[in-house]
Parts: C-alpha cells; sequence; structure tokens
C-alpha cells in the first residue's frame, strides 16, 4: 500500500536531518582545517611574477600547481591545449584641440616606491585589450558614458552622431567586450574606455590605500565568445579542425574595430576638451572631475593599435578528489591560472584557495557521520 512506504519515506528523511549537522557545521570544520599560512605561500609562488596566457611564466605557475598535487598524492595530469591567443606589438593615442598642442598619452601604470615588486613589473605586458583590431582612427571624441546600447540610444535622440568618431567609455555596467562591440555597432571608428575614479575609487587610492590609483588601467579580452576563436564550441585538441585566424578575428563576437584601454586620470584629461552639451547628471564622473560634455569634439584622439593573434600553447591542469559516496557524479571545481600582471587577487587567489581545498581533503579522510 503506498501509505506506508510515504510514511516510511518520511521518517527516514527527518531522521536524516535529526543526525546530520547543520551546514554551519561544515562551514566551521572546513575553516578550522584550513591554513592561512599554507594558501598564503601558494599565493606568493604563484603571484611572484606576471604570467600572460601562453608564456613561460604561466607554465611555471601550472608546474607549481601540479607539484603541488602530486605532493598529496592525489591523481594530477596536464592537458596542453593551442589556441588563439592575443598580444600588443604597438600602440599609441594622442590628444589635441584647435588651439592646442597635441599631448600623447604614455600608456603605462606607474610603480610606487617600496613596491617590492617594481622591477618585475617591467615584465608586465603593456596595458591593451586582447583581439581588438589592428588600425588607426583619428576623429573627435564623443563621450558615451557606460557604452551601453542605451547610452547609445540617448546619443542619438540628442543629435550626437558617433559614425566615425573615436567613442570614449567609461569601465561599469556591462562587459567590456560589449562597450566596444557597442561602439562599432554605432558607427564608431575607434573606442577608447577608462576606469572612471567615481566608480573604481570610492576612498584612498594606493599607496595609502587599496583603490585604483590614478594611473591605473583594466585590461582584458573583448571576445565575446567562449573559449579559442578558432574552434567555435570544440575543444582544442590535438589535429582538430580549426577556422582560419582571419575568420575568427571576423565573426561578430570580436570587436572589429581598434580599441584601448586609458587610466583614469588621461580620461579625465580627455574629456576636458570633449564640448558639446553637458551630459546628464548620471553621466557626471565624481568629487574633482570636469563636467562630462557629449561632444563631438572639439577634443581630437589620434589612436593607433597593432595586435598579434597567433596560436600559443596553455595548460589545462586536472586533478580528481574521489568521492565516498555517489562517486560517479561529478563536482567541478576550477579557476583560470594565467594573470595579465601579477594576479594577486584575479585569479590567484582563487588558485590558492582551491590548492587549499586538497590539503585539506587530505587531512579529514574521516566520514562526517
Amino acid at each position: 500500500h503506498p501509505l506506508p512506504l510515504l510514511v516510511g519515506a518520511l521518517f527516514a528523511t527527518y531522521y536524516h536531518l535529526l543526525v546530520a549537522p547543520a551546514p554551519s557545521y561544515y562551514q566551521s570544520l572546513f575553516l578550522s582545517l584550513g591554513s592561512n599560512d599554507t594558501a598564503a605561500a601558494h599565493l606568493r609562488a604563484l603571484t611572484v611574477r606576471p604570467h600572460l596566457a601562453g608564456t613561460e611564466a604561466n607554465a611555471l605557475a601550472a608546474d607549481h600547481v601540479v607539484s603541488t598535487l602530486s605532493s598529496l598524492s592525489f591523481p594530477t595530469r596536464v592537458t596542453p591545449y593551442e589556441v588563439l591567443l592575443s598580444y600588443p606589438v604597438g600602440r599609441s593615442l594622442s590628444l589635441s584641440a584647435p588651439g592646442r598642442d597635441a599631448t600623447a598619452f604614455a600608456l603605462v601604470q606607474d610603480t610606487y616606491p617600496g613596491d617590492p615588486y617594481a622591477a618585475a613589473s617591467a615584465e608586465v605586458v603593456p596595458t591593451f585589450l586582447a583581439y581588438a583590431a589592428s588600425g588607426s582612427a583619428a576623429a573627435e571624441v564623443v563621450y558615451a558614458n557606460y557604452g551601453r546600447r542605451e547610452d547609445y540610444a540617448y546619443l542619438a535622440s540628442r543629435g550626437v552622431n558617433v559614425t566615425g568618431k573615436v567613442a570614449l567609455a567609461r569601465y561599469g555596467k556591462v562587459y567590456r567586450g560589449d562597450i566596444v562591440k557597442n561602439a562599432r555597432d554605432a558607427g564608431a571608428a575607434a573606442a577608447v574606455i577608462f576606469t572612471d575614479p567615481k566608480d573604481y575609487t570610492p576612498g584612498k587610492a594606493f599607496p595609502d590605500g587599496p583603490w585604483m590609483p590614478p594611473t591605473g588601467v583594466q585590461v582584458g579580452s573583448t571576445f565575446k565568445g567562449v573559449g579559442d576563436p578558432t574552434t567555435p564550441m570544440w575543444a582544442s585538441s590535438e589535429g582538430c579542425e580549426r577556422v582560419s585566424v582571419a575568420k575568427a578575428m571576423s565573426t561578430h563576437d570580436m570587436p572589429g574595430i581598434p580599441a584601448l584601454p586609458v587610466s583614469g586620470r588621461d580620461g579625465e584629461e580627455i574629456l576636458r576638451l570633449v564640448g558639446g552639451d553637458v551630459a546628464p547628471e548620471d553621466w557626471q564622473g565624481g568629487d574633482g572631475a570636469p563636467v562630462y560634455r557629449l561632444g563631438p569634439g572639439p577634443a581630437v584622439l589620434n589612436l593607433t593599435y597593432t595586435g598579434n593573434e597567433t596560436i600559443a600553447t596553455i595548460q589545462n591542469v586536472i586533478s580528481v578528489i574521489e568521492g565516498k559516496e555517489e562517486p560517479d557524479r561529478y563536482v567541478i571545481l576550477g579557476n583560470h591560472r594565467d594573470a595579465w600582471t601579477f594576479g594577486a587577487a584575479d585569479p590567484n587567489s582563487g588558485t590558492a584557495a582551491l590548492l587549499e581545498v586538497w590539503h585539506i581533503q587530505l587531512l579529514y579522510v574521516t566520514p562526517l557521520f
């Protein structure tokens, strides 16, 4: 009869709830077994130098992960993949306006006295946006707020023509790849993205505080797809079929126009020379910022970018902890290991945490109940 079965199932569920530890128990257990010292040691080892994807430095970071997991006696393997990566070859940006000499931006991030990593910072890749199209543009500036579709719709409603201009937008709200793509779709010849202090420096800037310093630049990919652009939706296995680099770079997932990232200081310098109507209040900067105007012009940006899209080798490190219950089911943990700079926060705080999870698993092997 179904009623006894139902009663039995309810009793089993109730009994399980009675004997199972509260969720907070597992959290406390995890924290008690972990070691800040061990995690910190991993983080230092992984971030001793910049380790961009496809470089020797990132292969060495993979070696650290492999040696750590192997020393803990977990099955570990490295699977290499050949993928399309993007590196900068050259870039320049200058600002001019009627009655004023042109200003060439240095496009570098300052180092600070006493920084123990200052010497290694010479290995940091120049600031760029991966997969941006190679090319040049010299045109008046249009300010596009966060570079969203609705921002370009607003510009159109105000009679601001973006076609052939250089779109200046600030980071935030949407993915940087969408910022460049939306500029392209609006007809811009190029895009520049700046880090507005209003959004990224709410307190004291480094080195006096934790926030983005005036010359800090956000970098990253502008590719909107997933995985290797030359193997769309399939794995980049050895000997696999690939589309050409030219075809991969011409897809709608690529930005399609030249683009550069700049600092908050450089972004505000550009905006000081932009005229036209005053931008809405929610388009404005923070305290001490100039009045943001829509343009176009009279500020003119001369932008040049040359990139190198090339097939390079990356390493996927895979290790397995076999479960005690339902070992045929999978829980996948992971994070990327490569970093455009040193990667202490993104991504290697995650790498260090994952290595500590493996260490905790080795320490704790007794069933909970």
